[in-house]
């Protein structure tokens, strides 16, 4: 298990419809999941980080496709083993429970952010969801492209960008530079003026998976 898989910018390590054979765990880079419409249109699913889990299905073959986003290294299990092993092990099996319930959490999460909040708001928790997974000291590195996070949100890149630039305007975001399609690095300045933004009963807080967990399911 210690072997890892390499995959370039925008390659493919599973499509929709593919067999789901293997769970996967970020190493280093970025992974986005997505589907697109019939009219061509893209929704993102979600993004994956280092140490996320991704992969797991309710059912034989993946609903997304998932692509990276950067230069990007992956380990990788099979579905099956892990199966067998949930049936006979309880821990082990809790532990598999645990990294499906957090994926539920962000799909609810999500469905939540698409369907009830407004432009502002879908922004505002956007920029939270990354300060809390990826944020370092109030400082977000983006991985995905502006249109990534368009796209996740489920909004146009000028509606996005307009947002970002009100949001620096009012002085809770700093931007590295002038255009949000060319920015890499944000600076947050105050969370809790973001969250204020936010419904009360929303957090968008995204549980993490222990290390135990990851050792015990990647061992």
């Amino acid at each position: 298990m210690e072997r890892t898989y390499s995959y370039q910018k925008d390659e493919g390590v599973y499509r929709r419809g593919d067999v789901a054979t293997y769970f996967y765990q970020v190493v280093t880079g970025a992974v986005r999941t997505s589907s697109k419409l019939h009219d061509g249109r893209r929704q993102i699913g979600a993004f994956y980080f280092a140490g996320d889990i991704f992969g797991l299905e309710p059912d034989v073959r993946h609903r997304w496709s998932a692509e990276a986003i950067e230069t990007t290294a992956l380990r990788r299990v099979k579905r099956q083993a892990v199966l067998r092993k949930s049936q006979s092990n309880l821990s082990f099996s809790h532990g598999v429970f645990k990294i499906a319930e957090r994926e539920l959490l962000h799909a609810e999460d999500h469905r939540i952010l698409l369907g009830q909040l407004t432009a502002t708001e879908r922004t505002a928790a956007f920029l939270l969801q990354m300060n809390h997974r990826i944020g370092v000291s109030g400082e977000i590195e983006l991985r995905m492209r502006a249109q990534d996070a368009a796209d996740y949100l489920g909004l146009t890149l000028e509606t996005v960008s307009r947002e970002i630039a009100k949001l620096s305007h009012m002085g809770i975001l700093k931007r590295h530079n002038r255009s949000f399609q060319s920015t890499r690095v944000l600076t947050l300045r105050s969370a809790a003026k973001l969250r204020a933004m936010l419904p009360p009963s929303c957090t968008f807080e995204i549980p993490s998976i222990s290390e135990a967990i990851v050792r015990t399911l990647f061992s």
